[in-house]
């Protein structure tokens, strides 16, 4: 696995929240706090691999576009 960069991770996190203004079947707050709780439980994750498996599904989910349910 390679490793992330804060680069990358930032540009996750902006791409998350830019999807979340399309949203049309959910409440935007919710998904908007939702995402930053997520990002903020996981930057105090010590582990490599736990680190890496959180960013992988945070990646999975936009490319899902479950944020969106669509």
């Amino acid at each position: 696995m390679a490793t992330w960069s804060r680069e990358a991770v930032l540009s996750l996190y902006r791409a998350l929240l830019r999807q979340g203004r399309e949203l049309r079947y959910t409440d935007r707050d919710f998904y908007f706090a939702s995402i930053r709780r997520e990002f903020r439980k996981n930057q105090k994750l010590e582990d490599l691999q736990a680190r890496e498996k959180q960013l992988e599904k945070g990646l999975a989910f936009l490319h899902s576009k479950l944020g969106g349910l669509i």
